[in-house]
């Protein structure tokens, strides 16, 4: 028989044996990733099937990161792998590729340090969805991306940062002040808080939009990473998407899907919109509601929500979350916004019924009473105000909770603080040729506008447009100076601190 001759030939048991003893050399100096790769192949079909049939693929993901998706609690009905929130299949997609028979293609590429990546698509639907995997689990593509960047922490957050030069210690200052203030008013209780010191809020800090694409495959300035519970955003305070991020785990079990009106006025509310602080979006939604330019009627269903562009959405619906907080407290609100929760098909066919919501005359009284309060104001006499600071570009006094300015079109103030090592996006966004040199609050004023930031946040803290006022007014200019007054609150320290240029 062959068999017994192939054996009983010295010459062939010898190169059988020489052949086997060379395998073994070479394969002892094949990296481990070499049979990762080899195993992940064989594991692709099989990891794609179960998420074709919307089943577990636990067992595929790393622990670890599995822990970090888990570490808050957060849970959501029907939803079958937290981890893969935005990166799964849709539904649609199951159904077209079941009923149709389409042809899918699975293409696997080495990458850095270990890592690998799963390509599916459909070529006929232009589809496409990547997995990455490190020595054969699953991986976010976030821990990929930020394998190298640059980790603080500190009571609440964990902030990673792709360049430790346009972030500074007031910004993780301010985010915990934020945290602090936004968790008493949605009535944290004290395991909830524990929980985050222990797990930490992973805030991404990210140079631009190019790097939040890489991240997560969206071309956008900021959003809430549903699938390990992380802020990621160009803005060092982005306190909207951290707002979507404190309710769901306020609620801790609840669907995935909430009514745009409550998801996005709550967001708005307590948290404005990206670069925008809370005031400036909902003086918007005033300004809205008085010119009868939208009502907030208008908007109680995602179809009407959602056919309006956000600029007008967002700001009145943020300011009727506001009137609604303070009308029925915040107990009452977060059963309202679990109520409108649901599936996506759900949340498609809801409408608020008005019945659940204050009687109109309620919303009236709090409008009228929310035009008396203005973060700035254009005055132009301030008598008995005491003297702060003057020089050729502005004369500033105070009294009482505000402060009077008398200024050229632009004023540069430096605080107490002067953060080393940093650099301001917003000062170069506004000033592209200019030389930042630490300073930490920027007015800019002209006949139709008074717009003032923050630089170390980059955010616009306060805000008059004179299209944007009923009556509509200019503001005052006299001698080449603008005259108008600012409520001590916009800014975080005394001016008795200050320093201008």
């Amino acid at each position: 028989m062959a068999k017994t001759t192939q054996f009983n030939n010295k010459n062939s048991i010898m190169r059988f044996y020489s052949q086997l003893f060379y395998l073994l050399f070479i394969f002892c100096f094949i990296p481990i990733e070499a049979f990762a790769q080899t195993l992940l192949t064989t594991r692709a079909e099989s990891f794609i099937t179960l998420l074709m049939e919307n089943k577990s693929v636990e067992e595929y993901i790393d622990p670890h990161e599995l822990d970090i998706s888990n570490r808050l609690g957060i849970h959501y009905e029907n939803v079958v792998n937290k981890f893969l929130i935005s990166y799964d299949f849709e539904d649609e997609i199951r159904d077209q590729i079941k009923n149709h028979h389409l042809d899918y293609q699975i293409e696997i590429y080495d990458l850095e340090d270990g890592f690998s990546m799963l390509s599916f698509q459909i070529p006929t639907l232009d589809y496409l969805r990547e997995f990455y995997f490190y020595r054969n689990l699953l991986v976010s593509p976030i821990s990929y991306y930020t394998r190298n960047w640059f980790t603080k922490d500190s009571k609440h957050f964990r902030i990673i940062l792709s360049d430790t030069l346009y972030w500074n210690s007031y910004c993780t200052e301010n985010l915990e002040r934020f945290y602090q203030k936004t968790t008493g008013l949605l009535g944290f209780p004290t395991e909830q808080d524990k929980l985050i010191q222990q797990q930490k809020i992973y805030y991404i800090f990210c140079h631009d939009e190019a790097e939040i694409k890489e991240l997560t495959g969206f071309i956008t300035r900021g959003l809430y990473n549903i699938a390990n519970d992380f802020v990621i955003s160009t803005f060092n305070a982005h306190y909207h998407e951290l707002i979507h991020l404190l309710v769901n785990y306020r609620l801790k079990y609840l669907p995935l899907y909430t009514i745009p009106f409550f998801q996005e006025g709550l967001a708005v509310a307590l948290g404005g919109r990206g670069g925008k602080e809370p005031q400036i979006i909902l003086n918007l939604g005033l300004f809205l509601q008085e010119s009868m330019m939208l009502s907030y009627r208008d908007l109680l269903c995602k179809t009407n929500f959602n056919k309006y562009d956000a600029s007008m959405s967002y700001p009145l619906s943020g300011l009727y979350n506001f009137f609604l907080i303070k009308e029925i407290g915040i107990v009452n609100y977060l059963k309202l916004y679990r109520k409108y929760s649901g599936s996506a098909e759900e949340v498609n066919q809801m409408v608020i019924s008005e019945t659940d919501l204050p009687a109109p005359k309620n919303w009236n009284n709090f409008i009228v009473q929310y035009m008396d309060d203005s973060d700035i104001s254009l005055d132009r006499n301030y008598p008995d105000a005491y003297f702060v600071f003057e020089n050729e570009k502005v004369y500033i006094a105070e009294k009482n909770d505000r402060y009077y300015f008398k200024m050229k079109d632009t004023l540069l103030i430096s605080g107490s603080h002067h953060p080393s090592n940093f650099m301001s996006k917003k000062f170069y966004e506004i000033f592209p040729a200019g030389k930042y040199r630490g300073e930490k609050y920027l007015i800019l004023a002209n006949i139709n506008e008074i717009s003032i930031y923050n630089l170390f946040t980059g955010n616009l803290i306060a805000n008059f447009v004179s299209a944007f006022s009923i009556p509509a007014r200019t503001v005052p200019l006299e001698n080449g100076y603008f005259t108008f007054s600012v409520a001590k609150s916009i800014f975080d320290e005394d001016f008795k601190n200050i320093m201008i240029h």
